[in-house]
């Protein structure tokens, strides 16, 4: 016990040395230190490259706001209540406080002579304006207590405290009072109530920590606190402290704060979260924003400005309706894992609710049949060949495990008529039954397994359902998933930064390369091979590139709410969702112009980004590895006429003028013309093999009765009150229903079309 006594009375004997060292410090050392005040000068702003050393934009914090010129411009309510928090005896010292520097020396006995907290207003300016911010030692705080002394003789305490509101951090990334009234509240200064005020003071000492979007409660009792220091110094009246004591706290929509529009809006967020995250770059939320925004740091990343113009092109090209669907984009070169073009939508700096969400890594959306995929590879990981024949009806219900219901799975158009399947013809005409049994047979389990192995990040369930896209992943998930099997099975994590430093060179961060196995390279050789037969002849035929080799899947959710192509070549893979970014909304007519699947919109525009991103480049081969398990010859993909409403005969000439073969099938109709087509499969404007069979339905009268089956039928003995014209009739319409007459005539032939997308099922 003695020795902890002697123990504080020896830290608590550091203060008035301290005191006597700062004052000579300020009388010598600093005599003669330029402390003109304009904007803080050892801060320094973040600068962004791209992959080619070229200078995007900075991260500017303290160094890039509007100023505020008088300290008339901030309204009183909220200079008392800065001044009430942070330093209420601010207009009665000279710079230090020697009853804040003892109490806090008091509270920081365990400190070991280290003098941390009791700064008043000008101190912590000095301290951000003219000291090293990561330095927490008794000589920086002797530093300050000098600096604060000489800038309290040069200059006037309102110009202090008005330089001090300019450059204060209050989290969110707003530097100063006038920006965080906009961030908080969207508010002037002169709009903000004393509640308000009070709020924003109070997040000064710790803005993470209280921050009100993540803390409320925090915040809120923050507030409370300024609001009782002011009604202590008699800065506000007892009915004002009551009023705004129980204000409703009323913020404005979280918003990133952004002071200027630069390119590569989506990519630069993307990065500046990724070191917000990161504790490599500060131990505290606080101390990686200061490092971002006032260490001076240096960089560097993949973005490829060819790269990401052609992919914001392409959004714009095919989608260019104002209100209409938006579009997510990732370009991923495969040898090195790189992220060169990341589109999260149309416009970063849009006004709309939703324009900073990064639609392609923020929130997931269903990849509909691009799962297909991962189960696919996960069963012929299990030993399940690719020619395994499945049942491919056109409806089937399945057991839900653990569950009395059963999962109603329905293929896209009708398509599958009840023969068996290949599982490579399913995976190319995208037959959702026969991909239902399969994640039956490899287990949700294995299926989802596979996709996380490949690099899906986003968390899944196990559910039968996800074999169809059920479960919301990322754009980024899906081109970093795909990607491995561009690489024959190996797995690189996808990378948006190589290298960050600092102003004086030292490396904070270097990328380090690395890859790992995890899929067998011949099933992944055979996965290529299948999905390349999607593009050549199933239902990717608009993602083809002249003269390359593409594999890919297309990809559509229940309902089209959501519609993706994910496909490779050698050296890149390019993924892309299509849908509306603020609800999941039909994308049918009358909200679109057609039915979008994941072989419309999404295939055209990975066609456009990838025709871009080889221009120039040599044109490579896939694995030739993979064992031929094919002989068909498919001939180019065509698109599919609109015949519904058309006479058979006009419709069969539409049918054939596309190089595609006609099947007819009849069904029962009183309510329009016989020999009028009312249905077709596949649908009009999706995309068919040359060469391959459009199914039209043509509308029949009702058969007449057949009169010599009528006649061969055997009446009952007659009874005395002889035969009964009623009984007759109702004999006759019984022997009919048994015979099969009257019924409708089914058109459930199987389809030969490769033209056909799907909509995922949900469990």
């Amino acid at each position: 016990m003695t020795a902890i006594l002697a123990r504080r009375r020896a830290v608590l004997g550091l203060v008035p040395v301290a005191l006597i060292v700062a004052l000579v410090a300020g009388s010598c050392t600093y005599q003669t230190r330029d402390l003109r005040v304009s904007l803080p000068t050892t801060a320094q702003s973040s600068f962004i490259y791209d992959a080619d050393g070229r200078l995007i934009t900075a991260f500017r914090g303290e160094q890039h706001r509007r100023n505020l010129e008088t300290i008339e411009e901030v309204p009183r309510i909220l200079q008392d209540a800065v001044v009430a928090i942070e330093d209420e005896r601010f207009w009665q010292h000279q710079g230090v406080d020697l009853r804040a520097l003892l109490r806090a020396a008091r509270s920081n006995i365990s400190a070991d002579g280290v003098l941390q907290g009791g700064s008043t207003i000008t101190q912590q300016y000095v301290g951000r304006a003219f000291l090293d911010r990561t330095e927490i030692t008794a000589s920086r705080k002797i530093s300050e207590i000098a600096l604060a002394l000489q800038l309290e003789r040069a200059y006037s305490k309102e110009f202090i405290l008005l330089q001090y509101l300019n450059t204060v951090n209050f989290g969110e990334g707003a530097y100063g009072v006038l920006t965080a009234a906009r961030e908080y509240f969207d508010k002037d200064l002169d709009e903000l109530t004393l509640a308000e005020a009070a709020l924003l003071a109070g997040l000064i000492q710790a803005p993470s920590a209280r921050n009100p979007y993540e803390n409320r409660p925090s915040a809120i009792q923050r507030r409370e606190a300024v609001l009782e220091r002011m009604l202590a110094n008699d800065w506000i009246s007892e009915r004002e402290f009551r009023q705004a004591r129980t204000e409703p706290l009323q913020l404005a929509p979280r918003v990133a704060t952004l002071e200027e529009e630069y390119q590569y809006g989506y990519f630069v967020e993307e990065v500046r979260q990724w070191i917000l995250a990161d504790p490599r770059f500060g131990a505290t939320p606080d101390e990686r924003v200061r490092l971002l925004f006032e260490g001076g740091l240096h960089i560097h990343t993949t973005l490829r400005p060819a790269t990401q113009h052609a992919a914001e092109s392409a959004l714009t090209t095919i989608l260019p309706w104002e209100g209409g669907p938006s579009a997510a984009i990732v370009v991923i070169r495969n040898d090195t894992g790189h992220v060169e073009a990341m589109v999260g939508g149309r416009d970063f700096f849009g006004d709309s609710a939703s324009a900073r969400f990064n639609l392609a890594t923020q929130g997931g959306r269903q990849a509909g049949s691009g799962f297909k995929p991962f189960v696919l590879a996960a069963a012929l990981e299990q030993g399940i060949q690719m020619s395994a024949l499945y049942p491919a009806p056109s409806k089937i219900e399945l057991p839900i495990p653990g569950l009395e219901e059963t999962w109603e799975v329905s293929n896209f158009s009708a398509t599958g008529g009840g023969g068996l399947m290949t599982l490579r013809e399913a995976l190319v005409r995208s037959i959702n039954t026969v991909f239902a049994q399969l994640m039956e047979d490899v287990t949700p389990e294995a299926g989802v397994a596979m996709a996380q192995r490949l690099g899906v990040a986003s968390p899944l369930q196990p559910v039968l359902a996800a074999v169809l896209g059920s479960e919301d992943v990322t754009v980024l998930d899906m081109a970093a998933a795909y990607s491995t099997f561009a690489r024959r099975g190996i797995y690189i994590p996808p990378t948006m930064v190589t290298r960050v430093t600092r102003l004086d060179g030292t490396v904070l961060y270097e990328h380090e390369p690395n890859s790992t196995r995890v899929l067998n390279s011949r099933i992944a050789d055979e996965m290529t091979d299948v999905m390349t037969e999607v593009v050549d002849a199933g239902t990717g035929g608009r993602a083809a590139l002249e003269g390359r080799q593409v594999a890919g899947k297309t990809g559509t959710a229940e309902n089209f709410v959501d519609a993706g192509f994910t496909g490779y070549t050698p050296q890149y893979t390019t993924a892309v969702w299509v849908g509306f970014p603020d609800a999941q909304i039909p994308m049918e007519p009358p909200t679109t112009e057609r039915d979008v699947t994941g072989g419309s919109y999404p295939a055209e525009i990975f066609q456009l980004v990838m025709a871009a991103v080889h221009e120039g480049l040599r044109a490579e081969s896939f694995s030739a590895s993979v064992p031929t398990t094919t002989t068909t010859q498919y001939p180019q993909v065509v698109e599919v006429p609109s015949v519904i409403d058309l006479p058979l005969e006009e419709a069969q000439d539409a049918i054939e003028e596309a190089y595609l073969d006609v099947r007819l099938s009849e069904v029962v109709r009183d309510d329009v013309e016989p020999g009028t087509v009312v249905n077709q499969i596949p649908r009009a404007t999706e995309l068919a093999s040359g060469g391959s069979a459009v199914i039209i339905e043509v509308a029949v009268e009702p058969p007449e009765p057949d009169l010599a089956e009528l006649e061969a039928v055997e009446l009952p003995e007659e009874t005395d009150g002889g035969p009964n014209a009623q009984d007759g009739e109702e004999l006759e319409a019984e022997q009919l229903e048994a015979e099969g007459g009257g019924g409708q005539p089914g058109g459930d032939g199987q389809s030969d079309s490769g033209g056909t997308d799907e909509a995922g099922g949900g469990q």
